[in-house]
């Protein structure tokens, strides 16, 4: 009963002569419910798509009426094409999400660890008591010697002679 209302169905469009459009065979049409089947006009028959499975048939006129035949698909390639996108729709989505995490604060381009030199810790030696009281007596003798150079200097007008 379904191939003859399929063959009906495409003995009335080649009978037109005018595109075929989406027919549903199965169900009764209503406004929202959208059809089964899409047939496309090619150069030996009709191509059937079945809209729910994704089957794709090809229906011709033979000797004794019409006839459907599966049209063959690499089924082993679009498995491995879908699961090649979802790998890369994953990757992607990795992607966005790295981009779109806020961003770490900058590092210095050094390191910043203390180094030890053989072992040894590096320390800072300040001056003790004395170091100081020398440092001081050696500054207040510059100071008096520039003192008087510059009181020789007016005395004598600032000439040598």
């Amino acid at each position: 009963m379904r191939r003859l209302r399929i063959a009906a169905f495409a003995g009335m469009a080649s009978l037109t002569g005018g595109p075929l459009a989406a027919q549903t065979v199965d169900a009764p049409a209503s406004p929202e419910a959208s059809p089964r089947y899409t047939f496309n006009r090619v150069d030996d028959g009709y191509l059937r798509l079945d809209n729910s499975s994704g089957q794709v048939t090809l229906c011709s006129q033979r000797n004794v009426g019409w006839a459907c035949q599966a049209v063959p698909e690499d089924r082993a390639a679009l498995d491995s094409e879908i699961a090649r996108l979802q790998a890369e729709v994953d990757r992607l989505t990795t992607e966005i999400a790295a981009l779109r995490a806020p961003a770490e604060p900058p590092r210095p381009p050094g390191d910043l660890t203390p180094r030890k030199d053989d072992g040894k810790t590096l320390t800072l030696k300040l001056p003790s008591d004395e170091d100081i009281k020398w440092a001081r007596e050696a500054i207040e003798k510059v100071w008096r010697q520039f003192v008087d150079m510059v009181a020789e200097f007016q005395k004598g007008g600032g000439r040598k002679g």
